[in-house]
């Protein structure tokens, strides 16, 4: 499973260069809003799922793209674990 802090400075990079319209002001810190602060609109949101799916070995099905999975890139990185460790146990049983 990828490090946390791995995750979350990969995640911010994607999202300062790639996503957001304007580069933010203040550093990221992994509980800023990213929708409420504007550096992820709805499109930015899909390009972020996309890249999460290609980095790292999940699949985010729409039921699960909800603001409180997205809402932060901490959020994020819980629901990416999450689904890491879910995914890890399946695999481990007969």
């Amino acid at each position: 499973m990828p490090d946390t802090s791995e995750m979350v400075t990969t995640l911010t990079e994607y999202i300062v260069t790639e996503v957001a319209s304007t580069p933010p002001e203040t550093p990221i810190t992994p509980d800023f809003l990213i929708i409420e602060g504007g550096l992820v609109d709805s499109l930015g949101l899909f390009k972020l799922i996309s890249f999460i799916e290609e980095r790292y070995p999940v699949r985010i099905p729409p039921e699960e793209i909800l603001f409180e999975n997205f809402s932060s890139i901490g959020a994020i990185v819980r629901m990416v674990e999450s689904k890491l460790s879910t995914d890890n146990a399946a695999q481990v049983k007969p």
